[in-house]
């Protein structure tokens, strides 16, 4: 046995520095390609069509990037609702999408909401990126007093008014808001909504973040170097960043018999007992093994988030608690009708 032990250490060592070599061999073209990917994003080679909405031109100064996709270019309900609550409360929306169909330009126009088409790369953080970029080039950033980063990967509350969805618009003052935050990889703020104040923009670093930003990565890039790596810059930066919901006060939720008295307004008492316990598992690791938004989906619920993530309601491949146990059943916080446009379901053949 130790020989064997021995030897996969020995072959896995091998491995590792064979790749280390290769990849320092063709360090040189790997940096030339990024460097030409950069040089094309600079130049907005990625937008299509660039629609400011009539409010940005009589100078609104609180605006939204908001990152959309639907494959057949559907605007749906639930999307539609958060937008016109944005623009009741006084915010400029720039919708970022690779394509919107006939009805949501229809839409969009109504409802002053502008709109940005792009080829569909990079996610939510290559759509800011261009976003960014499209109207840095026009100079309206120093226009700019507050920033929201939105995207159409939450499901937003049917009540938003009895959520925190009030106290995130409001901001808080210099420090950059979020809804939750996070442990996991390097602590961070998760970038399912940012709230920024407009001096943030205004510096010189900012900007280059963007202009640097590695923007045709997939979910791996658009995690580390988009929803941590942006948190971290701020942080190095001194500017402080805020959770309405931290992680650590969930954590101490999870074991209160308060949160045992929340979830049985919702279900059984033999549920909530069984959902807390579930809950309780997780209390086995560190709470940076842990992304409260999808791990602590029920508790982060209850304690007023406005959002509910697309990925738990359509697919929960990891099997975590669905938040439609409680949520499912409660007006103020799902409307079934929305989901229909809203969810894309995996296809996962039929039972029987």
């Amino acid at each position: 046995m130790g020989v064997r032990v021995r030897l996969k250490q020995e072959v896995r060592r091998g491995l590792q520095q064979g790749q280390g070599q290769w990849q320092r061999w063709t360090a040189p073209l790997h940096r030339g390609r990024e460097q030409r990917q950069l040089a094309a994003i600079q130049s907005l080679s990625r937008v299509q069509e660039l629609q400011l909405p009539e409010s940005w031109q009589r100078g609104e100064r609180r605006w939204v990037l908001f990152s959309h996709y639907h494959p057949k270019g559907w605007l749906q309900r639930c999307i539609r609702r958060e937008l016109q609550d944005l623009r009741a409360h006084g915010w400029a929306v720039l919708l970022l999408s690779d394509r919107l169909d006939a009805a949501a330009l229809d839409w969009c126009r109504r409802e002053d909401v502008g709109w940005l088409r792009r080829l569909n790369q990079g996610r939510d953080f290559g759509a800011f990126q261009d976003g960014w970029l499209a109207l840095q080039s026009q100079r309206l950033w120093t226009q700019c007093e507050r920033l929201l980063l939105l995207n159409d990967s939450v499901y937003p509350v049917a009540d938003l008014a009895a959520s925190s969805w009030p106290r995130f618009l409001e901001g808080a003052a210099e420090a950059v808001l979020g809804f939750s935050d996070s442990f996991q990889n390097g602590y961070h703020l998760q970038s399912y909504g940012l709230h920024l104040p407009g001096s943030v923009l205004q510096h010189p670093w900012w900007d280059a973040y963007w202009r640097q930003y590695p923007g045709w990565g997939g979910m791996t890039v658009a995690i580390r170097e988009g929803e941590i790596g942006l948190s971290q810059l701020l942080m190095d930066q001194g500017v402080a960043l805020q959770a309405l919901h931290p992680v650590s006060r969930l954590r101490a939720q999870i074991a209160s018999a308060e949160l045992l008295e929340q979830l049985q307004r919702h279900c059984s008492r033999e549920a909530a007992v069984w959902i807390q316990q579930q809950l309780l598992a997780t209390g086995l690791s560190s709470l940076n093994f842990h992304s409260p938004a999808h791990y602590w989906a029920i508790p982060l619920l209850l304690d007023g988030c406005p959002f509910l993530k697309r990925w738990l309601l359509e697919s929960n491949e990891e099997q975590m608690l669905d938040p439609l146990l409680v949520a499912g059943g409660a007006a103020s916080l799902v409307d079934p009708e929305e989901l229909a446009d809203y969810l894309r379901p995996p296809i996962i053949g039929f039972a029987g």
